[in-house]
């Protein structure tokens, strides 16, 4: 998309000299006063103005521009100004910069100087887009990642909306990676505590006696490295939602302080008998079947009918697979506005790897593979994502493989004739497969932005005959 500067400058000459001069890189639009400005301002999105502090109607009072300049920020306008100045008037740039103003040029123009003013300028409130994008994406992530029109995550949606109002202690269940804390967070966000805090604690990440302090606090000289009052997550979550992720792992001895928090809302700092209240609510997650810990005695049974109130699945990405492009295109654009690319998306075989991958991690594996496609992006395509193997591709190639290990004599071969003769053979399949362009075959073989140029030279080298070289 084209950028586009709005020149307000009274003088004819001036504006054409500078629509001239900045027209093959931007898109101008022009206005003679102020009262055209506002109108082009209504009628353009405008990147950047470039602002002639002499206008009707005193053109010799460059308080008219000034004033201008004041009024685009009073009034809450971001768009980036440069200002035209006299060479005899450095004083007024100075002026130009303390109401808002992001550079400055002189008159008569310097080419040079013009552009590179401009270019620098132009570049800056690019960075500012992005920087306001990104925060816009990072502020309200929190359900965009929640994606899906399968049916499976469509109902996840319903039960997490009709949970989220409710006070009942949730236990989220799911494999790692499936979003559990993302669904927390949302039914937090949904409930009548969405202002209170929301605090998440890994249960399995610390020792008991860490944990403990953690979560009920501790008074100073409770043990030896007490050397301060700490409040724990109970006390600093009141008025809000604790989260408690894997529960699974907590030590047995902080099972029964939690129960006893569950039951009664009670509990003591370690060092002290005071007894605290908390208005907390409780959700748990599990990746691990508590009700086999509860028979082998590895979890309270008290405890596990008290944060199984109400029970939310999380499916597995295998369990929603027509997702993945959805959510690949969702993280595509993030990635890319986080890392600073171009990136806008998959070609077929890129998009073929990732719906045939199982995704053992879940979406979480696919937000970390997307993440390193972006980095590594060399175009504005993803062409391959040589990380991933569905497992059709997997098991073609080891088929493959399995074959010519076979076909080996026993007195020996010649390695060099062999890997010759493989990639010939793999040449053509790729050929037969992609309709004999080149392009289409180079990228099934993995060749990524190279793969027209790849397959040319193989081609060559076997004497192969293909088709066009276009996608």
């Amino acid at each position: 998309m084209q950028r586009v500067i709005l020149i307000v400058d009274d003088n004819d000459i001036n504006r054409l000299n500078l629509r001239l001069l900045l027209k093959d890189s931007y898109q101008v639009v022009e206005a003679g006063d102020t009262e055209q400005a506002d109108k082009a301002l209504l009628g353009h999105r405008v990147d950047l103005i470039v602002l002639d502090l002499a206008l009707p109607p005193e053109p010799d009072n460059p308080d008219i521009g000034l004033s201008y300049l004041e009024g685009l920020r009073r009034e809450g306008t971001d768009i980036p100004v440069v200002v035209i100045t006299g060479h005899d008037e450095r004083k007024l740039a100075v002026r130009a910069r303390k109401a808002g103003a992001l550079d400055f040029f002189a008159k008569p123009f310097d080419p040079d100087e013009v552009r590179g003013t401009i270019d620098a300028a132009m570049q800056e409130r690019m960075q500012q887009l992005r920087e306001q994008e990104k925060t816009r994406l990072l502020d309200n992530r929190m359900g965009q990642e929640l994606l899906g029109d399968s049916p499976q995550m469509v109902s996840l949606r319903d039960l997490i909306e009709q949970v989220a109002a409710a006070p009942s202690t949730v236990l989220v269940r799911g494999e790692t990676g499936t979003g559990k804390e993302l669904v927390a967070r949302l039914l937090h966000a949904g409930s009548v505590r969405s202002d209170g805090p929301f605090i998440a604690v890994n249960c399995a990440a610390m020792d008991a006696g860490l944990l403990e302090s953690e979560l009920f606090g501790h008074e100073k000289g409770a043990y030896a490295a007490a050397t301060t009052r700490h409040l724990g997550w109970f006390e600093r979550a009141s008025g809000g939602t604790l989260f408690l992720d894997e529960v699974s792992g907590l030590p047995a001895g902080v099972q029964g302080k939690l129960l006893r928090v569950l039951e009664s809302g009670e509990f003591s700092r370690l060092g002290s008998d005071a007894v605290l209240r908390s208005d907390v609510r409780l959700i748990c997650s599990t990746r691990e079947p508590l009700e086999s810990m509860v028979e082998a005695g590895g979890f309270r049974d008290d405890l596990y009918y008290r944060i199984n109130v109400v029970n939310i699945q999380v499916p597995p990405l295998r369990e929603h697979a027509q997702d993945i492009g959805l959510l690949a295109m969702h993280f595509l654009e993030r990635k890319a506005l986080l890392c600073n690319k171009t990136v806008q998306g998959f070609s077929d075989v890129a998009m073929q790897q990732l719906t045939g991958y199982t995704w053992p991690g879940n979406v979480r594996e696919l937000e970390n593979v997307i993440e390193r496609a972006v980095v590594l992006a060399a175009g504005n395509t993803i062409e391959a994502v040589p990380s991933l193997e569905g497992p059709r591709v997997r098991q073609e190639r080891e088929d493959l493989i399995a074959s010519w290990l076979e076909r080996l004599p026993e007195d020996g071969v010649n390695a060099e004739q062999l890997m010759d003769e493989m990639e010939r053979r793999l040449v053509e399949t790729a050929l037969l497969r992609s309709s004999r362009i080149k392009a289409r075959a180079g990228r099934w073989l993995g060749f990524g932005e190279r793969a027209k140029d790849k397959m040319r030279y193989l081609c060559d080298k076997h004497g192969i005959q293909a088709g066009g070289d276009e996608t």
